[in-house]
């Protein structure tokens, strides 16, 4: 009878190391699933939440903000209003304004660029008489959330706000949690073109954006991360109004071989831990040197940082530093993980790129930290989590469209498809659709 290998002794930070060929597999499917692992219960948690949002509207989303953010407004204080906004640019350091239009301006070129790309209409004739097509339009509004329980992130409110302006949204709305005055998240959204800003968070924004209050009109798409009640709330409206995607806790993989730098890794990996308590860093490597090295740097760094308490949290959660064979096994983890954000820090990184099939955003060489991307390359960094990423795409400018198919049939072409559809059609015994064909062909016959 074979045992299961005994788990490493784990850090003081709580960051353990696995060898992945003899790793549990009750190990394997918690670093697997991450934070995912809890959305199904936490769904039955927020459906009561979401149910009487929808009966009370602004009075119960009062008593939720006095409730989960220690905070009390009144219902005109929900709005950020004009006088906001201008208390916001006064108190807001001119640094951070500069630096806040520079994001902005990146990421302006980065989706006007991914835009040119996009076939805003097409066509192509399939037999003689028959046009077929696609157009793609702005979706009507959409609300844009910002996460801010812990810190505010004017970031994620213009990244987000910065392509659905370029694809034509005509109301864009933002929601953030009512932490402080929050006047950089309140800039960013004025410099990057939000139309309606709210001051509300967590499951009751989602709730007032799916079905709407006196205060807040509803939106017909919700995008932007959140934490797992935010994901579980999105999931949970989902149907009722689009989601972009379950963009829960950050996480970061790194794909490193013997010569990537410790220190380089330990520090990307504590950059994702800090987001949240249920964020994971994990590091693949076929190098016990780098692995240990990278434990190590991981407890150095650790104490010089403000949000200890949050990262400790985190590396004990999800974070792993797993030991692979070789790079062909780093790349299959890699594959099966899906990381929102993957660093691959090795010699040869931009020939593995082919390789990688499942990944939010790919960061390549040992300058290429996630946390550029989380701040200034221009890029979108509201990214697929929890292994979504085998099945969604980074928001962006198409994120904000949908697609209308168009359809043009001449008496020519009626004819050639009759002769299609009508055995297919007996077989099928609806016949009332052949009646819809055959009424035009004998009224053509007559």
């Amino acid at each position: 009878m074979n045992k299961e290998a005994p788990r490493e002794e784990t850090s003081p930070v709580g960051i353990q190391i696995y060898e992945l060929g003899k790793m549990s597999p009750l190990d394997k499917a918690m670093i697997m699933r991450r934070a995912h692992e809890d959305i199904e219960g936490v769904k039955r948690e927020v459906f009561p939440i979401i149910a009487d949002i929808r009966a009370r509207g602004d009075e119960a989303i009062l008593e939720y903000l006095e409730r989960f953010d220690n905070v009390r407004l009144t219902k005109e204080e929900l709005v950020v209003s004009e006088k906001d906004v201008r208390e916001a640019y006064q108190n807001t350091d001119p640094l951070v304004l500069e630096a806040i239009r520079k994001q902005i301006a990146l990421s302006r070129k980065f989706h006007h660029a991914q835009e040119s790309q996009i076939p805003r209409q097409w066509e192509v004739e399939t037999i003689p008489g028959v046009r077929l097509g696609q157009k793609k339009t702005a979706i009507d509004s959409v609300g844009l959330y910002v996460p801010g329980g812990t810190a505010p992130y004017p970031t994620v409110m213009q990244i987000l706000a910065v392509p659905a302006k370029i694809a034509g949204v005509e109301r864009i709305v933002g929601v953030t949690p009512p932490r402080g005055k929050n006047y950089e998240v309140i800039v960013a959204a004025e410099e990057a073109g939000v139309d309606e800003l709210y001051r509300v968070g967590g499951v009751a924004a989602i709730a007032a954006l799916a079905y709407g209050t006196e205060t807040i009109k509803p939106v017909d798409k919700i995008v932007g991360p959140g934490n797992k009640y935010v994901t579980a709330a999105k999931l949970s409206v989902f149907g009722d109004v689009g989601i972009d995607m379950p963009a829960g806790p950050s996480e970061v993989l790194i794909l490193a071989d013997e010569e990537a730098n410790p220190a380089y890794c330990a520090a990307d990996m504590l950059s994702a831990a800090e987001h949240d308590p249920n964020a994971a860093g994990v590091l693949v490597t076929w190098s016990k040197k780098l692995a240990e090295e990278t434990q190590k740097e991981i407890a150095r760094q650790l104490p010089s940082l403000s949000r200890q308490h949050i990262i400790k949290q985190s590396l004990s959660k999800y974070s792993a530093i797993i030991l692979v064979q070789n790079k062909d096994e780093a790349i299959e983890f890699a594959n099966e993980y899906a990381p929102e954000h993957l660093e691959i820090m090795t010699g040869d990184c931009e020939s593995l790129v082919d390789e990688i099939r499942n990944a939010g955003s790919i960061f390549l060489g040992e300058f290429g930290s996630k946390a550029l991307g989380d701040y200034a390359t221009g890029a979108n960094h509201v990214l697929p989590t929890g292994g979504g990423a085998k099945m969604f795409s980074p928001i962006g400018v198409e994120t904000f469209m949908k697609t209308s198919e168009v359809q043009y049939v001449t008496e020519e072409g009626l004819r050639t498809l009759a002769e299609i559809m009508k055995p297919i059609v007996e077989v099928e015994n609806l016949d009332a659709h052949w009646n819809s064909v055959a009424q035009r062909l004998e009224e053509k016959n007559n």
